[in-house]
């Protein structure tokens, strides 16, 4: 079979999920060809994170100019490869890859996979959230299936997109056997990801502050990085910002904390979540749409609706390790079951070759 993935949000949990699956695919057999645009936040050594057998073709879709030019290189592709699956990564490229796909390729499955739909977002009004609405129904007019990562973006894809198909595969995590909890005697706090207004940087800054000011023995870590005039707020709260790091930064990061506090605003289903139930870690998170998905309150985590009931799960979670503790087993044994490697693909592939006999 012969698939192509596009990505253009080529960096954390989307480049996460997208070299899972790739990878995977290529050890099956499968031909397998990445077109990817370059960020900022891409990791230097990008194609490490790929099977050598998959063929990396970079195209940019950063500005209007290349988004338009990409189009047109991605369909001169789409013709030279006559591929049986389009797998699409993040909106852009989501609208990107159907645009290219119009009026080409009847018999080839699309499948795009948002990793967090634009529309469910908080921090927008409804103009906004309008006018991302008619982005996804102008890329619907190619003939597609939404793949959700989560039962909350399913829903929101289903609500706002009823005319297109949406399935449901939950993301997974690699790297299992890596994760070797070994906590430090420091009590640690952390967090993983891009600091942007999405994942709740001001939120995080102000817990911290809070819980700082309760024991100062207590670190606060943020692993990534981002906005720099953001990054300052959370350097001044007393947080740690360790920059972009490797993914066996990331474990070793994870390995020695003691708490997960996810201050997200809204999630597609957060992958660095799963890792941390893997690590062992006991996660406090925002109960915003993807975390409550992997979360449930008082079994696998605690949800909080504000910054107080955060400091309070937090300390709840360092003061009693027996409670912690059955949490985290809890956690760890959902995550194995629900969040593996083997489940992921199995889905995905079946996706394609279902989605194939309904066009043949």
């Amino acid at each position: 079979m012969k698939i192509i993935h596009i990505v253009e949000a080529s960096a954390t949990g989307t480049l996460a999920m997208l070299s899972l699956l790739a990878n995977a695919q290529s050890s099956q057999g499968y031909n397998i060809k990445v077109i990817y645009s370059v960020r900022k936040e891409t990791p230097i050594n990008f194609s490490d994170h790929f099977d050598p057998r998959i063929n990396l073709i970079q195209i940019q879709m950063l500005s209007l100019k290349e988004k338009i030019k990409s189009i047109r290189l991605i369909r001169e592709i789409y013709l030279c490869e006559s591929p049986d699956a389009v797998i699409m990564h993040s909106s852009f490229a989501g609208f990107i890859g159907r645009l290219a796909g119009l009026t080409v390729l009847p018999n080839t499955s699309f499948l795009y996979i948002p990793h967090c739909i634009s529309f469910v977002r908080s921090d927008i009004g409804w103009i906004k959230k309008f006018i991302f609405t008619c982005f996804e129904w102008i890329g619907a007019i190619k003939r597609s299936s939404y793949v959700a990562c989560s039962n909350s973006e399913r829903i929101m894809i289903s609500k706002f997109i009823p005319f297109r198909k949406c399935y449901l595969v939950e993301n997974a995590v690699k790297d299992f056997p890596k994760f070797n909890h070994k906590p430090s005697s420091t009590k640690t706090i952390v967090t993983v990801g891009q600091i942007r207004q999405q994942k709740g940087p001001y939120e995080y800054a102000n817990i911290a502050k809070k819980i700082i000011a309760l024991n100062s023995e207590i670190i606060f870590r943020w692993v990534g990085d981002g906005d720099e005039e953001t990054k300052q707020i959370l350097i001044d709260a007393g947080v740690e910002i360790t920059g972009w790091v490797s993914k066996d930064q990331v474990i070793d990061y994870l390995s020695c904390s003691t708490v997960y506090l996810s201050t997200a605003h809204w999630e597609g289903m957060p992958v660095s979540l799963i890792e941390a139930n893997y690590a062992n870690l006991p996660v406090v998170a925002s109960a915003c749409s993807g975390n409550v998905d992997v979360v449930s309150h008082g079994e696998t985590g605690w949800l909080f609706n504000n910054e107080t009931e955060a400091v309070k799960f937090i300390m709840t979670a360092l003061d009693r390790p027996d409670l912690s503790n059955k949490v985290i087993k809890n956690a760890a044994r959902e995550a194995m079951h629900r969040f593996n490697v083997e489940r992921y693909v199995s889905d995905m592939n079946s996706l394609i070759v279902k989605d194939l006999e309904k066009r043949l």
